[in-house]
């Protein structure tokens, strides 16, 4: 199990190359290539609360498949996620036997999500975050940062939100744009929850 720090803010579409020479600027920041992904949501019914996700990722490295649940999902009032998450990843070769696994056993879709842009890594203030510059379907531009420490036990859970908080004032976006909701509560408030 690990644990996440995650924050998201909305980017405007005119902000979006500023934003992505901005974090390529950053000390320490790598650039990871393009990403794209596709997330479907599993739930007992095709409106159900999600159970677990089913990621296929498409990288410079080429294609994964990543399962993940949430059991433990934290939302702080200034929009930051904290996550208890499981996750094991699959080879890309066994998408179609995951499909008929997860519908054969009676689950159903419930949630649709695309995403595409560009990943980073930084070091910032002594925590490794993963960045990323997302356009996700029906929904506009996102930057969305995380720091995955293997426990929250002993772990500075200010400093990283901080820390977080700091990048976003670097790159030019104001705290009015970090979004508390999730993609799939924004997608379904807008009734593109199954694209």
């Amino acid at each position: 199990m690990g644990f996440e720090i995650e924050l998201k803010a909305h980017v405007r579409e005119d902000q979006v190359d500023s934003v992505l020479s901005a974090i390529s600027a950053l000390p320490s920041a790598k650039s990871l290539g393009p990403i794209s992904k596709f997330d479907m949501y599993w739930s007992q019914t095709d409106e159900g609360e999600p159970i677990f996700r089913v990621r296929r990722e498409m990288t410079a490295d080429g294609p994964d498949i990543l399962f993940t649940a949430k059991p433990n999902k934290v939302k702080t009032e200034k929009g930051t996620e904290e996550n208890q998450e499981l996750e094991f990843t699959a080879s890309d070769n066994q998408w179609d036997n995951i499909l008929n696994f997860c519908s054969g056993i009676g689950l159903q879709v419930c949630r649709l999500k695309w995403k595409k842009g560009k990943h980073f890594h930084v070091m910032y203030n002594g925590f490794d975050v993963h960045a990323e510059v997302l356009d996700v379907k029906y929904l506009g531009w996102f930057l969305e940062m995380e720091i995955c420490p293997e426990s929250s036990e002993g772990f500075d859970i200010e400093g990283a939100d901080r820390a977080l908080r700091s990048i976003l004032a670097e790159v030019g976006i104001s705290e009015d744009a970090v979004e508390s909701r999730g993609y799939s509560r924004m997608l379904k408030a807008i009734g593109h929850n199954k694209g």
